[in-house]
This record gives structure tokens, sequence and C-alpha cells, in this order.
């Protein structure tokens, strides 16, 4: 099994706790930057990383407030500011050219440093991206991040629990109706005990990149991509079926379709690698 090793770098707000895989021996890929969902943290992508492993170096940022990272400025950033708290990370790593894999708010993060940025990103790949109906922002801003503190009745502790895993049934996680059930499995307690803790960890500090998703023009600012991109759908993910629409707004675009006959990382794994290979 590839190491994937834990480290630090600092800047202007603090520590930034990442993830990193070196590559074999020999390789030539390019590095792969991956910014991962809220309110999670890196650990999220750990599967993912040991299915790329091996032709190039990964990093895997917590973005600020979230897991063991530092908490964002003050104030109420926007996701122009992750995206130059993104860009300030891979100068501190002597990152001068990457590739960049970016999911939900990950995603959007990724996409505006792309626009930001264009020459100090190779490729980019978007995953479960969704073009939210007019007035649903509204309300994911008043119930999907709100701003949770602990208690001393621990009330704190059942409700990361439980948004984890309602994000497992549910897309959006507070939608839970019928119309909004995902067709996936619940994941194993351990999976669930390890993001339950990635949220306790930036429990104070989480919704600061989740607001700044929500509010996030997509329509407005995808189709300022000036690199090859690919938008990854998914068919058994709720999250995923805006994939077609999100491609057509990113100028030439390419859609990568998840095999229904493959375990879900190995799929993923393989789609990018291709994309960065090619």
């Amino acid at each position: 099994m590839p190491a994937i090793d834990r480290d630090f770098a600092r800047i202007r707000e603090g520590q930034v706790h990442l993830r990193r895989c070196l590559p074999r021996e020999g390789a030539g890929g390019a590095p792969l930057v991956l910014l991962h969902s809220s309110p999670v943290a890196s650990g999220s992508l750990v599967p993912l990383m040991r299915a790329l492993a091996g032709e190039r170096l990964l990093v895997a940022p917590d973005t600020l407030g979230n897991g063991d990272s530092a908490p964002p400025d003050p104030g109420d950033p926007g996701l122009d500011y992750f995206a130059d708290a993104t860009l300030r990370l891979l100068d501190v790593l002597d990152l001068d050219r990457a590739d960049l894999y970016g999911v939900r708010t990950g995603a959007l993060i990724s996409a505006e440093v792309a626009i930001a940025r264009p020459g100090r990103i190779r490729r980019l790949i978007l995953d479960e991206v969704n073009l939210p109906a007019e007035g649903e922002m509204e309300r994911a801003l008043e119930t999907h991040s709100p701003e949770v503190e602990p208690d001393d009745m621990g009330r704190h502790l059942l409700w990361a629990w439980h948004v984890m895993r309602d994000h497992s049934l549910f897309h959006p996680w507070f939608a839970r109706d019928r119309d909004h059930r995902l067709n996936l499995d619940l994941p194993p307690a351990d999976d669930l005990h390890e993001s339950t803790l990635e949220v306790l960890k930036g429990l104070r500090t989480f919704h600061h990149s989740y607001r700044a998703a929500f509010r996030y023009p997509r329509r407005r600012r995808l189709p300022l991509i000036r690199v090859p991109t690919l938008v990854l759908e998914d068919p058994a993910h709720l999250a995923s079926r805006a994939a077609r629409d999100v491609a057509a707004l990113v100028p030439g675009a390419e859609l990568g379709r998840l095999p229904g006959d493959l375990e879900a990382t190995a799929a993923r794994a393989a789609v990018i690698e291709n994309f960065l290979s090619d």
C-alpha cells in the first residue's frame, strides 16, 4: 500500500495540514493537488490518493477552517479568498505548475484557482459540481452550513455524526426525502467515525468555505476557465446530475462518465489518470 505522509506548511493565516504521496522512482507525471469537499477534510481523499499513487506527486491539503488547518481570516471570505490561499500554499510547496482535482466545494475552489492563474494549472478536474436552482442557495445558506458550538450535553457530537451519515444518504444532506435519496449504501461505521472526527476538528470554522461555495456564481464564473478541463459524471450519484450542463459551461471541457462495472474509487482514478496522461 502506498505511503501517505502527513505534513504542515505555513502561510499567512497559520499552518495548513496536508497529506502527501510521493511518486514511484522514475515516474514523470505532473504533480496533482486534490481539494476536498465540505465539511470534511483531506482524509476523505485518502482512498482516491491510494488508487492514483505511483505516477505523480499527490498533495491534498485541508482547506482553511477545515480539518487540522488554521482558520481563515476573520470576516465572511468569498471563494476567491480560498483560491488565493491555495495558490499561496502552492508557492510554499514550490509547485509552480500542477494539475488540480476538486470535489464539490474543492471543485469550485479549483475552478477559481484556474481562472485566477491559468498558467499555474496544467489540467483541471471537476467532480460533483451542481448547478442549484434559483432560491436553492438561500435555503442552503440557512440550513446547510450552520455555525455550531460545543455544548455541555455533547449535542454537537451527535450533530456531526448525523450530518455525515445523512451526507451518505441524501443530496443535499438536509433534504431527507425520497426525491433526494442517494442510490448508495451507508458507509462502514469506521468511515463515518473518521469523517465525523474531521468535521469536529473544524467545528467552529467549517462553515466559512461552505458558505463561500454557496454564494459562488457558478454559471457566471465557470465559462471563464481557460485550461483543459475534465468534468466527472457519476450516474450513481445525484451530485453529478448537472455534470453535462457544467461541462457545457466550461469551454472545451471533456465529460468523463464513470462506468458502472468498477468499484467507484478505482473507476474515478482510472478516468482521472487517463485524462492526465493523455
